[in-house]
Parts: structure tokens; C-alpha cells; sequence
């Protein structure tokens, strides 16, 4: 039998926390498997939990978080990228600030991604 997950915007820490539960079921799943599949919209990076997240080693060989206070603060970057800037202050500088502060959030998105892609290849 396959496994097949597909899930829109699983918020925060509810990726991992599906994410750990399909891995567990493929593992009771696997003698005969036709493969399993993954398809999940993450969202809400900022809202992912030093709990809950599936792979910290990742972020630690990465230098990023070796405590709760630096996972609260590598996460709370991944908003950069969908807003919450200063709208009123339309100087070039500011809005080349607001752009390099954007580029730092998605950097922020995709890294936790792709910790949890490793964690899933595991």
C-alpha cells in the first residue's frame, strides 16, 4: 500500500507535528509499499515551536539555534517575509531596508523547509 498526504496551510508547528505522524505510519507501511508522497503548503513559519519542530539538529549544524531563545528568534524572521513594514516612510533607503529585511525572511521559510525535507530523507 501507498501513503499519500496532501495538506493547505498546515499553520506553524502543525507541519511537524503531521509530518511526524505520516513518517510513523509509512514506517508501519513499508513491506510492500508502493512509495509514499508528500505535498504540504507550510505557512505561518514564525509560529513554529522549538517543540515541535522535527529537525533542530539541522538548524544546529547550521549554526542558527542551539537554544529556545535562538529558535524564537530565527522563527520570528521568517515574518519579514509576508510584511508588517513601515508604509509611511516611502524613502528609497527604507524601502531598500524593507526588501533586505523580506529577503532574510524567505531565506528564514525556505531553511525550515528544508530541515524538514532532510528529516523526512532520513
Amino acid at each position: 500500500s501507498s501513503l499519500l498526504a496532501c495538506a493547505k496551510h498546515l499553520c506553524g508547528g502543525a507541519t511537524d507535528i503531521a509530518l511526524r505522524s505520516l513518517k510513523a505510519a509509512s514506517k508501519s507501511n513499508v513491506e510492500g509499499s508502493n512509495g509514499h508522497m508528500v505535498c504540504v503548503a507550510t505557512c505561518c513559519h514564525h509560529r513554529c515551536d522549538i517543540h515541535s519542530y522535527v529537525n533542530r539538529p539541522f538548524l544546529e549544524g547550521l549554526g542558527l539555534c542551539d537554544s529556545a531563545q535562538d529558535f524564537a528568534q530565527f522563527v520570528s524572521t521568517a515574518g519579514w517575509a509576508v510584511g508588517g513594514f513601515n508604509r509611511s516612510d516611502s524613502t528609497l533607503a527604507r524601502r531598500v531596508h524593507d526588501l533586505e529585511k523580506r529577503k532574510v525572511g524567505m531565506m528564514a521559510k525556505r531553511i525550515l523547509d528544508l530541515g524538514r525535507v532532510a528529516w523526512l530523507r532520513q
